[in-house]
């Protein structure tokens, strides 16, 4: 999902405040995006109250059933992330996922052992491989930052994809639903951990900016620490002509029938 610093996208900031010896000490963290250590070890906890996974893997699979060719065996998860998605999709595919944290990666090969995993930028990564299905989930191609990168990274999905494979991808918030100013919160707790998340949004010319601040009280102590995405600024349209760039002839945008909180899907084909 992530890139690392010294390449051209996506770049993240992090600030972690730790209170030591009752004196509060800054300590600013410059960390290339794989190095996201504790955006890995809290991720599931944030988004388990969120998201069904079980259910949009299986609209996922009713959806590549609906729109492939052939019988398809083979599926690529770009930005798979800790690997709940593919927890459900390794039961009916032969799956291999790819994400830029390794921090995730290894998550995720704890939690699936019967699908393959490799750290790698969505942007260029070779695999040496095509797959029936290449699905990139939950906005982590919004990550790419930059339309030159998303058409870089479609291209590449081409690249890896079967001569009649299928392409799904869901995008990032379109720039006309984006809200400046937005504050969102989440919140976790279990006998080990309270988490609270909060975060607000900028807009640039060119990119769309979350902030977001956690509190995280664990083992006695209290901690505060922000981190910074810059997204993807796109329409709709610029997805299509990304594709269509590519190489893909048919795309198609569909909204109806998915989960709640959904993007919509691009379904692609060759």
């Amino acid at each position: 999902m992530f890139q690392k610093l010294e390449r051209i996208v996506p770049r993240a900031r992090f600030a972690l405040f730790l209170r030591k010896s009752n004196k509060l000490e800054n300590k600013i963290w410059f960390m290339a995006q794989e190095d996201f250590r504790i955006y890995a070890k809290y991720y599931d906890q944030i988004y388990s109250h969120m998201k069904n996974y079980e259910k949009e893997a299986k609209i996922v699979e009713n959806t590549i059933r609906k729109f492939e060719s052939e019988k398809s065996k083979t599926l690529l998860d770009v930005g798979c992330g800790t690997g709940e998605h593919l927890k459900y999709l390794s039961l009916n595919f032969k799956c291999t996922g790819i994400d830029i944290n390794r921090n995730m990666i290894k998550i995720a090969r704890d939690k699936v052992p019967n699908a393959r995993f490799n750290v790698a930028s969505m942007i260029d990564f070779k695999l040496g491989e095509r797959f029936d299905v290449i699905t990139c989930l939950f906005s982590a191609i919004g990550h790419v930052q930059t339309f030159d990168n998303l058409v870089r990274t479609i291209s590449n999905f081409y690249g890896h994809s079967a001569e009649k494979g299928l392409v799904i991808v869901e995008p990032w918030i379109f720039k006309k639903d984006f809200i400046k100013g937005h504050i969102g919160l989440n919140i976790h707790e279990d006998e080990n951990i309270k988490l609270a998340r909060m975060s607000t949004s900028k807009m640039t010319e060119s990119k769309r900016i979350i902030y977001m601040h956690y509190l995280v009280g664990e083992k006695g102590e209290v901690k505060h620490f922000t981190e910074i995405h810059e997204m993807l600024a796109s329409d709709c349209k610029d997805y299509v002509e990304a594709f269509k760039s590519a190489g893909f002839t048919k795309v198609e945008y569909l909204t109806d029938d998915l989960w709640d909180g959904s993007r919509g899907l691009f379904i692609a084909k060759k």
